[in-house]
C-alpha cells in the first residue's frame, strides 16, 4: 500500500493549521460549512450516536465532492464500522469485514490519509474497488481520526465523480478530521460516564435487595455481590443486574451462588 502523500514519518498527518498558506484555497463556501461544522460538533450532553450521524452529516455539506460518508473505529485489531449516510458504505463495509481488506481497514489501522481517484483503474484492492464501482462510487478519500495517543478509526468520503477530491478538499478533510475526533473522544467519554452511572445504580440496588434479605451493611452486601461474581465467573454489573430485576443470582450452568 502506498499512503497519500503529505503524512508524517509515523503515518499521523501533519497540523492542520501548521501550513495556513495551505487553507487559503478553500473558498467561502467552505469556511462557511467548517464553521457550521465546528459549531455543530459541539453539542453539550450530545449521544454518540447521534454525534457520529452530526459528523458525517457535517462531512458531507463541508468538503466538495464528498457524496456519502462513513465513521470506522479500529479498537482491538478490529475494524467496526459505526455509523454511515448513503447506501454505498454499508455495503463496502460490510465487504471489507468479510475479506480484512480495503482503504478504510488501511486508514483507520495505519492511521494515514488514503486517495483514491479512480476506483475503476487503483490496483490495492481490486475487489473492493469493483464493487465500488458497480456501487456507483468512483472516488474516495479515507482520513485518519485520532487524538493525541488515542487512534479512534477514519472517516471515509465517497464520491460519484472521479477526480473529486482535490488539494483544498484534503486539507479542508484534515482540518475537519480533527474537529472530529475531538468530538468523537468527547462522546465517548460521555457515553462511558453514563454507562459509569448506570452500573452505579444498578450495584446501588442489587445491594439494598441483600442489605433487606440478609440484614448486612451495604459494604457486607458489596462483599456478597463481589463473591458471587468471582464463583460465576461474570462482572458484578452483570450479577446486580440480574439480582435487581428478578432478585436471584444469574444461572451459570456448574456455578450454585449462595441465596
Amino acid at each position: 500500500m502506498t499512503p497519500d502523500s503529505g503524512n508524517n514519518s509515523d503515518g499521523r498527518q501533519p497540523a492542520a493549521l501548521s501550513d495556513l498558506d495551505g487553507l487559503r484555497a478553500l473558498g467561502e463556501t467552505e469556511f462557511t460549512a467548517l464553521d457550521v461544522l465546528c459549531r455543530s460538533l459541539h453539542v453539550t450532553n450530545a449521544d454518540l450516536e447521534g454525534t457520529l450521524l452530526a459528523i458525517l452529516n457535517a462531512a458531507t455539506a463541508a468538503i466538495s465532492g464528498a457524496d456519502q460518508a462513513g465513521l470506522n473505529l479500529f479498537a482491538g485489531g478490529r475494524f467496526e464500522p459505526q455509523a454511515t449516510v448513503g447506501s454505498a458504505p454499508p455495503a463496502l463495509d460490510a465487504l471489507q469485514q468479510h475479506t480484512g481488506s480495503g482503504p478504510c481497514i488501511d486508514a483507520s489501522r495505519d492511521q494515514v490519509r488514503i486517495h483514491i481517484d479512480d476506483c475503476a483503474t487503483d490496483q490495492r484492492w481490486p475487489k473492493f474497488a469493483a464493487e465500488a464501482v458497480r456501487l456507483g462510487i468512483h472516488a474516495m478519500l479515507c482520513v485518519p481520526l485520532w487524538v493525541d495517543d488515542r487512534r479512534l478509526g477514519s472517516l471515509s468520503l465517497y464520491a460519484r465523480a472521479t477526480g473529486a477530491f482535490d488539494d483544498a478538499a484534503k486539507r479542508l478533510a484534515d482540518l475537519y478530521a480533527t474537529h472530529g475526533a475531538l468530538a468523537l473522544l468527547e462522546a465517548q467519554r460521555a457515553d462511558q460516564f453514563q454507562r459509569a452511572i448506570d452500573s452505579r445504580d444498578v450495584i446501588g440496588q442489587a445491594k439494598g435487595v441483600r442489605m433487606e434479605r440478609h440484614r448486612v451493611t451495604a459494604d457486607q452486601a458489596f462483599t456478597l455481590l463481589k463473591g458471587a461474581s468471582q464463583k460465576l465467573n461474570l462482572k458484578v454489573t452483570e450479577v446486580a443486574r440480574s439480582l435487581a430485576a428478578t432478585g436471584e443470582f444469574p444461572r451459570v450452568h456448574g456455578a450454585t451462588p449462595s441465596p
